[in-house]
């Protein structure tokens, strides 16, 4: 048996909800309308990149005023 092929880690739709600890139908309606994190699409099927979550929540990030980092 071979190893997979080096590259991203793909998660599927209901792995990358769990991640972002949100439902799975969340990601589909952000899809639908545009929004949301980066996925790939793999003939039927939806796949999310790690990394592309890790910067979405980045991105997602709101520093209240007053507030120093």
């Amino acid at each position: 048996m071979t190893a997979p092929p080096a590259g991203p880690a793909l998660l599927t739709e209901a792995e990358a909800a769990t991640f972002l600890r949100l439902k799975p139908v969340t990601l589909k309606k952000w899809r639908c309308t545009g929004r949301g994190p980066a996925f790939v699409r793999l003939g039927s099927a939806v796949r999310y990149e790690k990394a592309e979550l890790l910067a979405y929540v980045e991105c997602a990030r709101i520093v209240p005023s007053g507030v120093r980092q």
